[in-house]
């Protein structure tokens, strides 16, 4: 059993793509996933109105009240539970926080994006402080487009490093069909499964779950 928060301070970076994706590329790997859907957009759950993906499951409307209670029954019942965190710092992130094996932080290349992904790893130290236990995180870069590093993306990058922050080497590439999915109810995998966006989102889900795997071997 894992748990997996998906959070950041800014919108638009991709968070509920990366949720839904992350989440659909287990379920068809034999996994059961629940998403807990605490964005107040609520995208992952008219995504899940349309999906068909046996072991995949959203929780719906999940607030700071009701987070705990969901995550703690959510855990119960399936192998990893994601959360899609509401933009911005909040109490609510402050406990999804505590209670996650990992935390993944969507950011775009961009000095703002990246000033934004501070403030979320901000975030993360704090509950890790008020929990007591190391919680381990990691950026990913999302929207990215193919070909050579940019001036500003490699500024950027090189700056986020210095500041000793986790980075992984697969990013969520700018793609069409990643909007589709919530057009289709269907993702990269299920519509042309050898593709390029399907090989994207395995190798990113991959190396998502290689971290958890670290986590567990410390523990």
């Amino acid at each position: 059993m894992a748990v997996v928060s998906i959070a950041s301070a800014k919108g638009g970076c991709s968070k509920t793509t990366i949720a839904i994706l992350v989440g659909a590329e287990l379920a068809l790997d034999g996994y059961r996933v629940a998403i807990l859907d605490c964005d107040l957009n609520q995208h992952v759950s008219a995504f899940g109105l349309k999906a068909k993906l046996p072991g995949f499951a959203v929780i719906p409307n999940i607030g700071e009240k009701e987070v705990l209670k969901a995550l703690r029954q959510a855990e119960a019942e399936h192998d990893v539970v994601l959360l899609d965190l509401p933009g911005g710092s909040s109490t609510l992130s402050l406990k999804a926080m505590q209670r996650s094996h990992f935390v993944l932080v969507p950011t775009r290349a961009s000095l703002p994006d990246a000033r934004d992904a501070m403030k979320t790893v901000a975030q993360i130290d704090d509950a890790e402080e008020l929990a007591r236990t190391p919680i381990p995180r990691a950026l990913a870069w999302t929207l990215l487009r193919s070909g050579f590093e940019s001036k500003v993306a490699r500024h950027v990058r090189r700056s986020l490093e210095a500041e000793d922050v986790p980075i992984l080497k697969s990013a969520l590439m700018d793609r069409a069909a990643f909007q589709a999915i919530h057009l289709n109810g269907k993702v990269p995998r299920q519509v042309e499964p050898n593709g390029a966006a399907a090989g994207n989102v395995a190798a990113l889900t991959r190396e998502v779950m290689e971290r958890l795997k670290v986590k567990e071997e410390v523990a």
